[in-house]
């Protein structure tokens, strides 16, 4: 017994002298995956909507299961930029990606949700067709990793997604960067000069910061390389925030009226089954005390509307950018909400708060010389609900406010005869910019019809517009009072816009008052409906779109008061006020010379132009209005006849009288050197009156109901003003001879008659302006170039309903007008016959030379 008590032992001392070993081992074997994942490695955690581990370079999700299916919103902002060319600092240059997530076996799916197809409450069989033709593209795909201790997580790695060249959130969008106006931007994502940075997580949403590089490439025109694969790199802030479970009630929108919406297709099992339904884009707002709101008291929104102020702005700016966000509680305050919209300063003691964090609404200053403003907000793409905002200033701001104030005002204003505009005139303007904005901001859109509302002679009535403004809307591009004459400012007429215009406050109106009695959208359509029934026919609540090719010369920017032609004069008055005098204004103050070479340049290229431009489109003009059945007003209306014979006449006498452009006095004190710019103007204009009036003409004269402006009579008026001087034995002015030349040219080059090479795009023999688009004018430091007037892009959406979008509701006929040049062409072959030997001198010899040209070209024919 002694023996096998003894063997007992030792076997006993065997097996326990690797039991630790065993032990061990056991232990090792029973380690989760979750555990393995993060062993031994320095992890950086952050728990919030869904834990974010920071690892070795890569961000780890630790994704809730309750998440999956849920509706997110991904933005991305640039919190730094290598070039504010790109993307400023603060800008969120694309719109927030709708997105979910869905898990297939050990594989978790990110998919672009949609938005676009609907089908009404009943249609339930509909609602599941839709769904499997409407099932979200794939973005990306993760493996899991792990699951959490407690099971109610799945771990992936999620890098690849934030670390990545997604076009859809990368920082080159709509919304951002600085091209100039001919140039285009193609980048290259470089993954290898790509890195993770910094995550965080909130209760509410996350964010996932990232440095991406970039080789960028920029072209002017489309064809000349300005920079072949530039170096950039941007530190992006994605931000991932969910959804409301349940959408805000929209308000189905109204063409009548300019906001901004949001589209859908919805679908029923009523009616004949499909149609486009438009829900107007609004934030949520809901009075704290409906009861007392019912009663007419003032109440305080639940949720206010709050932006926060870039604490970086300069501090002179700060009180007017505040009363520019503030103005707009004036209309809130009409329809009974005090203080719908706060302002706060960028806290600087709460750690959760992020300017770059698509939850916050925020206005932001960026240090870059661009010269603008921006408003965008970012709606629950299934009921237009705005959930945030920013507007962006750009410093160059003030710049552009001191150009404006002086090119428009300093004919009338004395204050701002100078090279920098005083800091409080700077700051209204300021003020004028910052309301523009917000009002993007709430949901209005650029509303081009209101400056024409004015009688052009009220704006320069002290009454009138210390009443009402220059303008109806600030949503308008009017900006000062170019009307107003020397004298005028002193007697007490506004030069500034309104703070807010009727316009405005009836949109908020629209846009914001409750209908309690109404339970669903449709039930509220009859009470929208009547209140802008009840203002369809005064036209100072007239929405007039913004276009994209301007038909109607009622809604076009930087016009102003109703008559085009009286306006134009009035500016191009002020206009040669300003250069007559601005030498002794600010000879002081501008010894380089800068100053007055910018002026001289934008006024002759630019401001003198634009109102040119405005009463050109008087001629084969169309004033469009959005309107229904049972309204007042006709979908279209042709321009009168003899207000489109008096815009040709006077554009021809204008562009006729401009000796006083090629005055020594006006440039003596310019660093340009200008060839002759009187001619390139006349040039430029007969060219655009040629080219592009004749199809507008034969449109507008078709849809006429009355007796109409037409071709054939607005060529007879163009032959009867440049050559009926001289036919009738008269010694024409230089001018007019200019004018003959430069039709004869013209002719010969679009009858086709002769095969005329084009060497230089931008001459006056060019094809460049067939396009049919809508001219300015660029210059060098020797000549006058015309080049093709842009529109701004950074809120066009197309729509297929009178009223949504920016295209125009009709189609042009673009066929070839060669037969008619030719036969002006024969027409003023005979004209030169009839004359050439009545004249003398230098004068005979150039009427012989443009025969020579004409008989040359016919003979190639």
């Amino acid at each position: 017994m002694k023996r096998f008590a003894v063997i007992l032992i030792l076997i006993g001392a065997f097996f326990l002298s690797g039991l630790p070993d065993l032990l061990a081992q056991d232990k090792t074997e029973t380690k989760t995956d979750y555990e393995k994942l993060f062993e031994d490695k320095k992890v950086e955690t952050t728990e919030g909507m869904i834990t974010l581990h920071k690892m070795d370079g890569d961000v780890y999700f630790e994704f809730p299961k309750t998440l999956f299916g849920q509706k997110m919103l991904v933005g991305s902002i640039v919190e730094s930029t290598s070039n504010p060319n790109d993307a400023a600092a603060g800008e969120q240059p694309n719109k927030p990606l709708p997105i979910y997530f869905s898990m297939s076996d050990s594989t978790i799916h990110m998919r672009e949700a949609r938005f676009t197809a609907k089908a009404s409450p009943p249609a339930t069989s509909i609602h599941n067709a839709l769904d499997k033709s409407n099932i979200g593209p794939i973005i990306a795909s993760f493996d899991i990793k792990a699951e959490s201790p407690d099971s109610s997580a799945l771990v992936f790695n999620a890098t690849k997604f934030f670390v990545n060249g997604n076009k859809a959130i990368d920082p080159f969008g709509p919304y951002g960067g600085n091209d100039g106006m001919f140039e285009s931007t193609s980048s290259t994502y470089k993954n290898s000069r790509s890195l993770l940075s910094d995550v965080t997580a909130y209760e509410d949403n996350i964010t996932v910061s990232s440095y991406l590089s970039f080789d960028v490439s920029r072209k002017f025109a489309g064809t000349i390389s300005i920079e072949n694969d530039r170096p950039a790199t941007f530190l992006m802030k994605r931000s991932l925030i969910l959804l409301p479970d349940e959408p805000a009630r929209p308000r189905i929108n109204d063409p009548r009226i300019g906001i901004f919406y949001t589209r859908q297709n919805q679908y029923s099992t009523q009616g004949n089954g499909t149609e486009n339904v438009y829900y107007a884009n609004r934030w949520d707002l809901q009075p704290k005390d409906i009861e007392a709101f019912k009663r007419g008291k003032l109440v305080e929104p639940v949720d206010p509307i709050t932006f926060y102020i870039d604490n970086q702005f300069p501090d002179r700016w700060i009180d007017y950018i505040k009363k520019g966000v503030h103005d707009w509680n004036k209309a809130f305050e009409k329809i009974g909400y005090k203080n719908a919209i706060v302002t706060r300063m960028y806290p600087k003691d709460d750690p959760n708060f992020d300017p770059d964090n698509l939850k916050y609404s925020c206005i932001k200053y960026s240090a870059t010389p661009k010269q603008n403003a921006m408003g965008p907000s970012w709606v629950d793409p299934r009921s237009g609900e705005i959930l945030s905002a920013t507007v962006y200033i750009y410093h160059g701001i003030t710049d552009l406010l001191n150009n404006w104030m002086f090119r428009y005002t300093a004919a009338t204003d004395k204050r701002v005869r100078t090279t920098r505009v005083p800091d409080e005139l700077i700051g209204k303007g300021l003020r004028y910019v910052v309301a523009h904005e917000v009002g993007h901001t709430l949901g209005l859109m650029h509303n081009m019809g209101a400056s024409s509302a004015f009688p052009t002679d009220s704006l320069r009535s002290p009454t009138f517009t210390q009443r009402y403004g220059t303008t109806p809307s600030i949503m308008d591009y009017a900006r000062f009072n170019i009307v107003a004459q020397p004298g005028d400012h002193e007697r007490g007429v506004k030069l500034m816009p309104p703070k807010l215009g009727v316009y405005d406050e009836y949109a908020i109106k629209w846009l914001y008052t409750p209908i309690f009695k109404a339970t669903t959208p449709e039930e509220e359509i009859p009470v929208l409906d009547r209140w802008i029934s009840n203002k369809i026919d005064d036209p100072r609540y007239r929405y007039g779109k913004q276009q994209l090719q301007i038909i109607d010369p009622s809604a076009q920017a930087e016009d102003l008061g109703a008559d085009l032609i009286k306006t134009a004069q009035y500016a191009i008055s002020n206009f040669k006020y300003i250069l007559d005098n601005v030498n002794d204004w600010v000879k002081q103050e501008d010894q380089d010379l800068s100053f007055r070479t910018q002026q001289h340049y934008w006024i002759m290229n630019i401001y003198f132009v634009w109102p040119l431009i405005h009463v050109m489109r008087n001629i084969g003009g169309i004033y469009q209005y959005e309107t229904y059945a049972d309204d007042p007003l006709p979908a279209y209306k042709v321009v009168p006849e003899q207000k489109q014979r008096e815009s040709t006449l006077f554009i021809l006498q204008t562009v006729e009288n401009l000796e006083w452009f090629n005055e020594i006095s006006l440039d003596k004190n310019s660093n340009n050197i200008n060839d002759q710019p009187a001619e390139y103007i006349r040039r430029f204009f007969l060219q655009s009156l040629i080219l592009q009036r004749p199809g507008r003409l034969a449109l507008s004269a078709s849809k006429a109901t009355a007796d109409s402006y037409t071709r054939k009579e607005f060529i007879k008026d163009i032959f009867n003003f440049v050559w009926g001087s001289t036919l009738e034995g008269q010694t024409s002015s230089e001018g007019k001879r200019s004018m003959q030349s430069t039709l004869t040219d013209l002719l010969i080059s679009y009858s086709k008659v002769e095969n005329v090479p084009n060497t230089n795009p931008f001459s006056v023999r060019s094809t460049s302006m067939s396009t049919g688009k809508d001219p300015t004018f660029y210059s060098s430091n020797s000549c006058f170039i015309p080049l093709i007037y842009r529109s701004g892009t950074n809120t066009l959406e197309g729509g297929d309903v009178s009223g949504f979008g920016f295209f125009p509701r009709m189609s042009f006929n673009n066929s070839d007008m060669s037969h008619l040049y030719y036969q002006w062409l024969l027409k003023t072959k005979e004209i030169l016959e009839k004359i050439v030997d009545t004249q003398q001198g230098d004068h005979k010899i150039s009427y012989k030379y443009m025969l020579l040209k004409v008989n040359k070209a016919l003979e190639d024919e």
